[in-house]
């Protein structure tokens, strides 16, 4: 089972997967964002760390930890270039705005 099951997000998806169609993959950043505001991606990212970082696991060693802490980063860096080629693209296109940005504005 897929947590994404029925929703556009995974239609887009696998579409991506199939085609390597660039028109899949904003559609993707734009679901995103839609779904999660601009800084929830980074917040969720973080909680998820924390979590990993909290278990005491045998398997889950300094270096390992490091190298966590080091995608973290390295993804809230993804996070935030992504969101402003999002913003700067929705923006060239004043005609097609959603109804959803009120709630990203109030996420923000």
């Amino acid at each position: 089972m897929n947590t994404l099951e029925g929703l556009p997000i995974l239609d887009h998806y696998n579409q991506l997967l199939a085609t390597g169609n660039e028109q899949h993959a904003w559609a993707i950043v734009q679901e995103v964002f839609n779904c999660f505001g601009k800084k929830g991606p980074k917040q969720y990212a973080w909680y998820t760390l924390v979590a990993a970082l909290g278990n005491n696991s045998a398997e889950i060693d300094a270096t390992r930890r490091s190298s966590m802490i080091f995608f973290y980063e390295y993804s809230a860096a993804l996070f935030s270039a992504v969101y402003v080629l999002h913003k700067n693209r929705r923006a060239a296109k004043p005609g097609k705005k959603r109804l959803r940005e009120k709630g990203e504005k109030e996420r923000s």
